[in-house]
């Protein structure tokens, strides 16, 4: 037998093996321990999960009409949320998990890998913002608009790098309200931005919003991680409204007044957490 077949068998051989173990691994573990596991990290946010968690035919975790909750109310609805390790990487020693989600007509795909170089993928298309109860709950805004997303990150000796590019088509929002101040209603707006996550740390560019008579531009650190929820927030909304579109909205103007930093343009801190956010 030649040292070539020698070493195929043996790795045929390791595959098989790796691969029992990981179905042998995947059906005895109970999903009980892994919904604990969330709900705890969950609720030191203020956070609920349901339904539980169930296992796939092929290795994986799904959840069936997914809803995330917080006192508030419902914040994000998911028709199904799957998430699976992919084995073919396995075998040249890179561990990949891979996720999607469906939201109304839209989906989110993701893949991470826990090592190599490459760590992320990230592609979303179509998903309705008015399908999202955080705007109403959180926010007490109706909202319209496409999501559409995409983006890679590298991993790096000191954490993860790269961009993710957003767009929302089509966006409308009106009765937005950050604790005690309001927002401008809006309609039709052209948006674009980018965060961009540099040795970890993720920072909305420029997320710029465009719309007949109004120019405003979104930029802040993005909180991320197992506390992104009650991460203070550090945001700013530059509001830039001609003549006219002050005019039709002047008590929103009035009352961002204090906000002013040079004529007509409002610099608008936003504070508090993603859960309570506020201009203050």
């Amino acid at each position: 037998m030649s040292k070539g077949v020698q070493i195929a068998r043996g790795a045929a051989l390791l595959a098989a093996v790796l691969f029992l173990f990981l179905l042998f691994s995947y059906v005895l573990f109970p999903t009980a321990r892994i919904d604990a596991v969330i709900a705890q990290i969950l609720s030191r946010q203020g956070l609920t999960l349901a339904p539980a968690v169930h296992k796939t035919l092929l290795p994986g975790l799904a959840w069936d009409n997914l809803v995330l909750s917080s006192e508030q109310g419902q914040l994000l609805q998911c028709e199904r949320l799957q998430v699976r390790p992919q084995l073919l990487p396995l075998f040249i020693g890179r561990a990949v998990v891979s996720g999607g989600a469906t939201v109304g007509k839209g989906h989110l795909d993701v893949t991470y890998a826990l090592n190599g170089k490459n760590a992320l993928n990230l592609d979303a298309d179509g998903i309705s913002l008015a399908e999202i109860p955080f705007f109403k709950n959180v926010l007490g805004a109706t909202m319209a608009g496409n999501l559409w997303s995409r983006g890679t990150l590298q991993r790096g000796a000191k954490g993860l790098s790269g961009d993710l590019k957003l767009e929302i088509k089509q966006l409308d929002f009106s009765g937005v309200k950050l604790g005690a101040f309001p927002l401008p209603d809006v309609s039709k707006l052209k948006t674009q931005g980018m965060v961009r996550v540099n040795e970890g740390k993720a920072r909305l560019e420029s997320f710029t919003l465009e719309g007949e008579g109004v120019y405003m531009r979104l930029s802040g650190d993005v909180p991320t991680g197992a506390n992104a929820a009650v991460t203070p927030l550090a945001m700013s909304l530059e509001i830039m409204p001609k003549p006219e579109f002050l005019e039709k909205q002047k008590l929103v103007f009035m009352l961002l007044a204090k906000f002013m930093t040079s004529p007509g343009v409002y610099t608008v801190p936003i504070k508090g957490t993603l859960l309570k956010p506020q201009i203050l």
